[in-house]
């Protein structure tokens, strides 16, 4: 005897809607992540060098008050 399986289409619930919603702003913003990386790498060496201007700045002006 053959069984024939009927398949019929299912109705997405509105619990999957929800994750696919989720997923699809995930994706998008690993995306824009992804594109500002280049401006995000350039300002944080920004701040790396004025974080070390401002360290050796401390140290020359502890050096000349005799606090180092």
């Amino acid at each position: 005897m053959i069984r024939w399986k009927l398949r019929r289409k299912r109705h997405t619930t509105p619990g999957q809607q929800a994750a696919s919603h989720a997923l699809q702003q995930a994706e998008n913003h690993v995306r824009d992540a992804e594109e500002r990386q280049p401006e995000v790498t350039l300002a944080a060496a920004r701040l790396r060098t004025i974080r070390e201007r401002n360290h050796f700045a401390e140290l020359f002006r502890a050096a000349i008050e005799g606090g180092a």
